[in-house]
């Protein structure tokens, strides 16, 4: 069965004064949110607990350090790894218009085609989508400041933001730079195919060796590239692509649980159960009881 997903239009206006082209959000993540585009900009940054991140076609799974730049038009979601209320996917979210994100591109630019505001004009540009990971505390004490700036309205908050944002981007640009020549761009292309791989086809074996051998890399070399990626390991990433998968078909469909598990690879029901539980804070039957219960109240 094939579900056809709802993407939802979400625009500015909502957001944005008249006179303050910019906005700052910290949000406990849910399943209520639909996937959705935008017009405006979005930046996005992980600052506590776990989940997932659906970007057009893509699942990611996230944690805290996980920061996501959406240009105009990119659809995405975010979905906590768990219902459970003290397991919280909390989610920052500064966004702003594209005339005053070009703005300050444009203000920072000096001609060098390696600078940040060349990478983030042409991200902006092609409607492309760019990812990155924290690696030492730099993003969340920027991301604290802006929405604290941005609520507190105190004297020359305005600057201040544009000075935030300007400094969030050279170190967003900066950790893209920093990547060691091992994981390059293509490899990491081909990583991504690889895990949608997975995903889409959570019901068939694949074993580290194998999946090592489609990348024509070693299995130490794509457990590494795997870890820094995504968090995880190669099993723990299956497990959680397997459990996203029995996620959608509880929520869509009115099958048999242990049919669902049998669909992602898994026949050891104990096992299936335990595992579930670990993963969403609840086991699979409440789980769609939950789902269908919020789909009554709206």
């Amino acid at each position: 069965m094939t579900v056809k997903r709802s993407i939802l239009e979400t625009m500015g206006d909502q957001f944005f004064l008249p006179d303050l082209p910019f906005y700052v959000n910290r949000v406990n993540e849910s399943f209520h949110m639909l996937q959705h585009t935008h017009d405006f900009i979005e930046i996005s940054y992980v600052a506590e607990g776990s989940g997932a991140h659906y970007i057009e076609n893509t699942s990611l799974t996230v944690s805290k350090g996980d920061l996501f730049f959406l240009p105009v038009g990119v659809s995405h979601v975010f979905r906590p790894a768990s219902t459970a209320h003290t397991k919280p996917l909390v989610v920052y979210n500064c966004l702003c218009t594209s005339e005053w994100m070009n703005q300050l591109l444009a203000n920072h630019a000096n001609g060098s085609t390696e600078d940040f505001n060349a990478y983030f004009t042409q991200a902006i540009e092609q409607s492309t989508w760019l990812s990155f990971k924290e690696s030492n505390g730099e993003f969340q004490p920027l991301f604290e400041r802006l929405h604290f700036e941005y609520n507190a309205h105190r004297s020359g908050f305005m600057t201040i933001f544009q000075t935030c944002v300007a400094q969030l981007l050279v170190y967003m640009h900066r950790s893209q730079a920093d990547l060691t020549p091992e994981v390059t761009e293509v490899k990491l292309q081909d990583l991504d195919r690889l895990l949608a791989h997975i995903r889409s086809n959570c019901g068939q074996l694949l074993s580290l060796t194998e999946a090592a051998a489609r990348l024509s890399i070693s299995e130490r070399q794509l457990h590494r590239q795997l870890k820094k990626h995504t968090g995880m390991s190669f099993m723990a990433y299956v497990q959680q692509a397997r459990i996203e998968a029995c996620c959608r078909q509880l929520r869509a469909t009115d099958h048999k649980i242990s049919d669902i598990a049998a669909n992602v690879g898994y026949q050891d029901m104990k096992f299936f159960n335990q595992l579930f539980k670990k993963l969403t804070g609840v086991t699979p039957r409440d789980y769609r009881q939950q789902q269908h219960a919020n789909e009554n109240l709206t």
